[in-house]
């Protein structure tokens, strides 16, 4: 008797944004619309953190309190560093700590729901830029003028700039543990 051996699914669902999902679906296109992407960037980031550790689900809420006591300009210092995040006083503390005991790989959501459409934007521009790039050389194979040659190559450079700032975008979005590292 032949048992049905089936991948067990669960369904996600997400709230964002209308014009961050109208972007996504755009992205999409071609790439096998957008539960095939969701799913993709899923495993992606599951195999990039796979050498990270992890914590499990803890039993609830966080039950263990700790006391501080800053000074008004260290508070002040606290209060401006954590509205550059996204967040507040104790959740920057928390995600600094966090990141130092090495439990988290990310540090925040804040964060990562800035730099995405920051990412989306670069990948449309280095988009745009490769297609200014085939546009110039078919020009100038039909019209044999090479005066376009020094344009090609500061779109070539710009590509490069792009590409460049794609990569350390999404460092930080994978982590962002250079904003944490301080000396021991």
């Amino acid at each position: 008797m032949a048992t049905n051996s089936r991948p067990t699914t669960a369904m996600l669902s997400v709230r964002v944004d209308t014009d961050a999902l109208a972007a996504f679906d755009s992205f999409a296109v071609g790439r096998g619309g957008r539960s095939a992407l969701v799913r993709q960037m899923i495993e992606r980031a599951l195999l990039d953190s796979a050498d990270r550790p992890h914590i499990d689900h803890p039993e609830g809420a966080a039950r263990n309190r700790v006391s501080l006591r800053f000074t008004d300009v260290e508070i002040a210092v606290i209060a401006h560093r954590a509205s550059q995040r996204s967040t507040d006083r104790a959740g920057w503390i928390k995600a600094l700590v966090r990141r130092h005991l090495a439990l988290k790989s990310r540090v925040d959501d804040g964060l990562l729901a800035e730099l995405a459409p920051i990412r989306m934007q670069l990948l449309r521009i280095g988009r745009n830029l490769n297609q200014a790039m085939k546009a110039a050389n078919a020009a100038m194979l039909d019209t044999g003028d090479k005066q376009i040659e020094p344009e090609l190559r500061r779109i070539a450079d710009m590509r490069m700039e792009i590409s460049e700032q794609v990569t350390a975008v999404g460092e930080a979005m994978r982590g962002d543990a250079s904003y944490w590292t301080v000396a021991d």
